[in-house]
């Protein structure tokens, strides 16, 4: 964990327990601290792979830039659902024309996992990316933050259009909820029609 405004980078999971394979993550990157100029186009870019960098590597996703008002500058966001054979994730981050990085992190694995050699969790991570899709919805952008700007949701503006060509999955995010989807990406308040039917019972 790092100290936001300190440090470039730092986490945050969902059940504020460390990162652990087959959980949600989401990575917050601050250029300030590393002077890396954000692009006026895109912002900040993550590159990042799983393993090794050329696990879901490929071109550098947009991350979301979210503002933290006047006194600080803007962080960058983008979420992991981090794969089940994932035992690090290695990543950089860049404006198209620097690069910071790379930064390493290590994932919690399964105890009855933890004396298997690399190989058996880089062929399972490999069966695992395999599938159609699969590094798109292990990596891709923050969607809480967006969902303001993207038509797809409600009556919002298009602006940002192209960020709504995302793959977003409209779902109950409350893992607690009976009504919770673990592939959604976007809260999109069915979890509270579940607290009203308890009421009603």
């Amino acid at each position: 964990m790092f100290e936001l405004g300190k440090a470039p980078i730092y986490w945050k999971t969902m059940n504020g327990l460390p990162p652990t394979s087959g959980e949600k993550l989401k990575l917050f990157y601050n250029p300030a601290a590393k002077i890396l100029v954000p692009n006026e186009d895109f912002g900040i870019g993550f590159n990042g792979g799983f393993n090794q960098p050329i696990m879901c590597g490929g071109e550098p996703r947009a991350m979301l830039r979210k503002a933290r008002g006047k006194a600080d500058p803007p962080i960058y966001t983008i979420q992991i659902c981090i794969p089940k054979h994932a035992v690090n994730l290695i990543c950089s981050f860049t404006n198209g024309v620097d690069w910071d990085g790379p930064y390493r992190l290590q994932f919690q694995v399964p105890k009855a996992w933890q004396n298997r050699p690399i190989e058996f969790f880089n062929e399972g991570l490999a069966q695992e990316l395999s599938k159609e899709g699969a590094c798109e919805k292990a990596i891709f952008p923050d969607t809480s933050i967006v969902i303001t700007r993207c038509a797809m949701i409600g009556n919002l503006s298009i602006e940002g259009g192209d960020r709504c060509n995302l793959d977003l999955v409209p779902g109950c995010m409350d893992p607690g909820s009976h009504l919770y989807n673990p592939l959604a990406n976007v809260d999109d308040g069915s979890c509270s029609i579940d607290s009203d039917m308890e009421s009603l019972i």
